[in-house]
């Protein structure tokens, strides 16, 4: 009896090293800023998202993962998605968990008449688009008209030899028919902010102006983060994004929670006499 009790109180030491003791690390190494950040644009920067550094000292982050921001050399805070398309931050408001980006494309002199080239894909990020969104569904290259009533004009700013390129907006859920395959070389969407600028009679003039506006997306808990926050963490990674981190009130940097695996010896022992 003696032996199998030794060897499961044994095995439960190293459970407890494993999700406790053995978890922490200095916090000393961590990038976890006692202070808010900004890259000089008037964008703030704090939990959860994080600035990434520019250089390679720190291996781990105080924030969500792929919620890093770093800085242009204009100033400017950008926010790479995991498509890698880079956005440059219009806003961040920490009470409405919302944040407004900008295509990084329209940061020049073309922003009245850009040509949309990305799809946005949000992945399993903790990211959704927000009500105050609509989409613009953008045809391009088009031999004839895929809005074959009520009759659209086409994008003259965009004209490309006898080919025409259209500009539908779409509200919520609403879809269109596959009209242009076939008629149009390139289908893209991108999202905007909802203005008076994106009603159907304006949009044909107005639509890089109203991209110029921005798409807001609204965050939430990040799945992998809910056990650190429910435990009063905030949620880390490490360099490689791979290894989620917890960051303790008792300055420790656990992996997962802060509550660890709390283990009673005297419980283990009394349940096998």
């Amino acid at each position: 009896m003696i032996k199998p009790l030794y060897f499961f109180l044994l095995s439960l030491f190293f459970i407890n090293i494993s999700y406790g003791i053995g978890d922490d690390s200095d916090p000393s190494s961590a990038n976890c800023p006692d202070q808010y950040e900004s890259c000089g644009d008037n964008v703030t920067i704090k939990y959860p998202f994080w600035r990434t550094p520019n250089d390679s000292t720190s291996n781990q982050y105080f924030g969500y993962p792929y919620f890093g921001l770093s800085c242009s050399e204009y100033g400017k805070t950008i926010l790479r998605l995991p498509n890698d398309h880079p956005f440059l931050v219009k806003d961040i408001n920490y009470p409405n968990h919302s944040i407004i980006l900008v295509d990084i494309d329209l940061d020049g002199n073309q922003q009245y008449c850009p040509r949309p080239r990305h799809n946005l894909t949000l992945e399993t990020l903790p990211l959704h688009y927000s009500k105050s969104d609509l989409t613009l569904s953008f045809h391009f290259n088009c031999t004839s008209s895929p809005f074959p009533w009520p009759p659209k004009p086409p994008i003259e700013c965009l004209r490309f030899e006898a080919k025409r390129s259209y500009v539908n907006v779409l509200e919520g859920n609403e879809t269109e028919q596959d009209n242009w395959f076939g008629i149009c070389e390139e289908d893209v969407r991108v999202t905007v902010l909802r203005t008076p600028l994106t009603n159907n009679d304006m949009i044909t003039t107005e639509f890089g102006r109203a991209m110029d506006q921005g798409f807001m997306l609204d965050w939430g808990t990040a799945k992998e983060c809910g056990a650190c926050e429910a435990s009063d963490g905030h949620c880390g990674s490490s360099d490689s994004k791979k290894d989620l981190l917890c960051f303790c009130k008792d300055g420790k940097v656990r992996s997962k929670h802060c509550g660890g695996m709390q283990i009673s010896l005297f419980n283990v022992i009394s349940a096998n006499f």
